[in-house]
């Protein structure tokens, strides 16, 4: 007869754990982002899954080896059938990976210790003790579920309370402490033990740790894997432990019993990104609100400029003229030192014998060449207008597309334009608002800005019935603010956390931009500088009128359309940062449209690859 067959059972099952734990993938958010942007990492919705690797999975998954390890030594020995069992952690950590496969996700951390003192709490010196704090075994439900598994036995509690009532053996007598010289008792004066303690811990650290955005306290769980308080054999019982338990529950904590059985286990979720949160399509909403940043790629020439015919072409297309290389060098206040050596530079050949001058200048030209180029290509590849073309045609016949933007990114799009746009491209801009803009003299009437706007495009005209781009009203405009709030889109949970994050970020202060320009250059009559966009506090890497952008997009549960990843990836991070307890997206819980509920879901977010202002540095030769 095998005297060690537990020991075996426990050695294939963590063998399995071991082997899942591997290829574990934690359940996943995928934010309702719809990305047509040109994707050189091949992962094309890896990027947007809002779940990190789970912090401490890898220290279980470590223990785990080395109790597998111990184990097979153990039972490998010929002679551990004349041995002991071997004392094992195993039921632990089996019980932890339980709880983390199981429990609401997300997962966020494993092995996890709390300061009872709260976040600042660890405050201590290199050296110095470490505070109270309490272990949770599994952190689960973006923090809002604490779980902590113990795998006492009835046998080691009765145990402990046979060391609790050793100490009442003196006491019970009242003439004790009356005798001189009698010691301070042991005996409780209220009842307490391991289980207790631990569990007050838990508490006083759930509540030392509210969550961020809500200030709601986690949730405490204790699963009690091998503890019974009605025992098949009586001298295994006493009332004491579950007298514990009824104690627990009073302090909050919800007690499970037991260990978690097969049929509870669900399948894991493996390393793939086969399968999508979102098993139906997304498409863009009819209402679609615009950046600044797409602003400047509708009117760019790139968008609407012949394509080149090959790879050669395109990358000869951009080679900075003369009078753009003084203005760019003039900016950064090296005009006058190095206007006699600019004339002999090309992009094919930057000199080495003055370093002030060729890794500075040459190489910034050029690198703003190779961006063109990129831009160009990906253009080749799929035109930004054919991009909206075609996901919009996925909305119902007929559907009326409307464009909407903020008088912010207006005004600061025909401010960059003025400044560094091309005459195509002012004359784009004109027309594009043609109501407010004083790039041209020439005052047009609707039909004439939607014909100025096309022309001498590669595109056909009103390829996409871009006119007229409504303009967001003011704050002091309530009534058609409350208007547009009525069109038949349903606002999203990821459009209600991301409308809060743009009012938390918006809400705090906004500082300049930290390489902004000196003032004395914003102030020059004739050759000013457009200054750059205020940043916000909160997260340098966001502007101020981005974030606004996002936020009536979000507000109204319209999609966004912009060519600014890097703000996306920033404003996500944001979200997570400062609500992490809060799902984005489930399935059934994404955006619709009016008859398209059943097919498909609304982008919150569109993204799209960039296209700059290009005329400025196209070759003469073009």
């Amino acid at each position: 007869m095998d005297d060690h067959l537990s020991l075996k059972d426990l050695r294939v099952r963590l063998q399995n754990i071991y082997q899942c734990i591997s290829t574990y993938q934690p359940s996943t958010d995928k934010p309702p982002i719809l990305d047509s942007s040109l994707d050189i990492t091949g992962d094309e919705d890896g990027q947007w899954l809002q779940q990190d690797n789970v912090q401490g999975l890898k220290k279980l998954k470590d223990s785990i080896r080395i109790d597998l390890d111990l184990l097979e030594k153990f039972l490998d020995n010929p002679q551990s059938a004349h041995l002991p069992p071997l004392s094992t952690n195993a039921p632990y950590l089996i019980a932890v990976w339980n709880e983390v496969i199981c429990a609401p996700a997300p997962v966020s951390a494993v092995f996890k210790s709390f300061s009872l003192s709260g976040p600042s709490g660890d405050t201590r010196q290199r050296g110095a003790q470490r505070p109270p704090s309490a272990k949770v075994d599994v952190v689960a439900d973006g923090g809002k579920r604490w779980i902590r598994v113990n795998t006492v036995k009835n046998s080691r509690m009765l145990a402990e309370f046979r060391e609790i009532d050793s100490y009442l053996t003196d006491s019970d007598d009242s003439s004790y402490e009356k005798m001189e010289g009698a010691q301070p008792t042991l005996a409780q004066t209220e009842f307490d033990n391991s289980i207790l303690r631990m569990g007050r811990a838990l508490v006083v650290a759930a509540g030392s740790h509210p969550l961020e955005g809500t200030g709601e306290c986690p949730r405490v769980t204790l699963r009690l894997t091998r503890l019974d308080p009605s025992p098949a054999l009586e001298k295994d019982g006493d009332l004491r432990i579950a007298r514990t338990l009824v104690l627990l529950q009073e302090m909050g904590i919800t007690v499970e019993l037991g260990e978690r059985q097969e049929i509870e286990l669900p399948e894991v979720p493996m390393n793939s990104r086969s399968s999508s949160p979102f098993p139906l399509p997304l498409i863009p909403s009819t209402c679609i609100n615009l950046d600044l940043s797409i602003l400047i790629a509708l009117i760019s020439d790139l968008t609407h400029a012949p394509l080149p015919t090959s790879t050669e072409e395109a990358n000869n297309r951009f080679v900075p003229p003369q009078s753009y290389r003084e203005w760019k060098l003039k900016k950064n206040g090296m005009y006058a030192k190095t206007k006699s050596k600019i004339k002999s530079w090309s992009p094919l050949s930057t000199s080495e014998k003055d370093p002030e001058v060729a890794p500075e200048n040459p190489s910034g030209f050029a690198k703003h060449s190779r961006a063109l180029t990129n831009q160009l290509l990906q253009e080749m590849g799929k035109g930004l207008l054919q991009e909206i073309r075609e996901k919009i045609s996925l909305l119902p016949a007929g559907t009326s597309v409307q464009f909407w933007t903020t008088p912010e990114a207006r005004d600061r799009c025909l401010r960059i334009i003025a400044k560094i746009g091309g005459v195509s491209e002012k004359r784009r801009a004109h027309a594009l608002f043609w109501s407010v803009s004083t790039l041209l003299d020439k005052v047009l009437t609707p039909e004439d800005a939607e014909d100025m706007y096309w022309l001498d495009s590669r595109y056909p005209s009103r390829f996409v019935s871009l006119f007229p781009i409504h303009i967001y009203p003011s704050s002091s405009n309530p009534d058609l603010l409350q208007l547009l709030k009525t069109q038949n889109t349903t606002v999203s949970r990821f459009s209600d956390i991301l409308e809060q994050t743009c009012l938390d970020i918006l809400a705090q202060e906004t500082i300049p931009h930290p390489r902004a320009l000196p003032e004395e250059l914003i102030a020059q009559e004739d050759d000013g500088e457009i200054q750059r966009a205020i940043v916000t506090k909160a997260n340098p890497r966001l502007t101020a009128h981005t974030v606004q952008s996002l936020l009536w997009g979000a507000e109204l549960g319209w999609t966004t359309l912009t060519a600014n990843k890097t703000s996306v990836k920033a404003i996500l991070r944001e979200m997570k940062t400062t609500r992490p307890s809060r799902r984005f997206e489930r399935p059934s819980d994404g955006g619709s449209l009016e008859g398209l509920n059943a097919k498909s879901h609304v982008a919150a977010i569109w993204i799209v690859d960039p296209r700059s202002l290009a005329e400025g540095m196209t070759s003469p030769s073009r």
